[in-house]
């Protein structure tokens, strides 16, 4: 036997929302659409169900013109603890640029799990752009460096580097490995499974040159775990007010 219940809209006793609904499994079903209200930071949203794709994790926005010498700032150049097992590739989109009016390189490196700064000589990198003119140029690039470049006379404000860093291969440790699609990604699945890749697109003012637009690579040929991002000027300049940067994780149903 069932039956049907229809009205108009349901209160609490005193007027406010705060309505309780349960079934002798637990489980809440709507016909139509919910089309308004507030999901509060405890439910759960099941694989199987949207949201899916790329979840945002972090954001640093700088409030003043902010020293970016990663020897001694550890504070809003560094993106730490944004990977996890949630995740199976991560992106930064980043706005940045000098605080002193003037021009500077911009390097990059990895935290690793343990919170330091990656300095080893296992950096490569490459880019390459086009210019207002149609210019097409290879830039920049290094071998068995201890950084990674990814921009090149960078100037202050809205000019300066504006891009897209997206990254694979980034894992915080040997039991924080994703699953993809069902299956549980492991440390020694295959060669090179821990070594860190990233592909960005950006647009700058090159100072005293030209605007343009590119792409670029780098990577850390080596296995290593990794936790977070440092960005900085490599002149040790500021990075100027207003600037930001956010962080990203591509987040997917445990199985189809």
């Amino acid at each position: 036997m069932s039956s049907e219940i229809k009205v108009s809209s349901v209160k609490a006793k005193d007027g406010t929302a705060g309505i309780s609904i349960a079934d002798s499994t637990g489980n809440v079903s709507l016909s139509g659409s919910l089309s308004a209200g507030t999901i509060g930071s405890n439910v759960t949203i099941a694989d199987g169900a949207n949201p899916h794709g790329w979840e945002h994790i972090k954001t640093i926005a700088f409030t003043a013109d902010t020293s970016t010498d990663w020897t001694s700032n550890s504070g809003a150049n560094k993106m730490d603890n944004v990977i996890s097992n949630k995740y199976s590739a991560y992106k930064l989109i980043i706005q940045w640029g000098g605080g002193d009016g003037t021009m500077s390189d911009v390097y990059f490196r990895f935290i690793d799990a343990s919170g330091n700064v990656e300095d080893g000589s296992n950096y490569n990198y490459g880019y390459q752009h086009v210019t207002e003119a149609g210019n097409e140029a290879a830039v920049f690039n290094g071998q068995d460096s201890s950084y990674a470049q990814i921009g090149n006379d960078i100037v202050s404000g809205a000019k300066g580097w504006n891009g897209e860093i997206t990254f694979w291969n980034l894992f915080s440790g040997q039991s924080n490995f994703p699953q993809v699609d069902g299956h549980q990604l492991t440390y020694n699945s295959r060669d090179y499974t821990y070594y860190p890749q990233a592909w960005y697109k950006c647009t700058s003012y090159d100072y005293n040159d030209y605007y343009q637009g590119g792409i670029g690579s780098f990577n850390y040929n080596s296995n290593t775990y990794v936790r977070g991002f440092v960005i900085y000027f490599n002149a040790y300049n500021d990075v100027q007010k207003d600037s930001w940067w956010s962080c990203y994780g591509l987040k997917l149903p445990t199985a189809d």
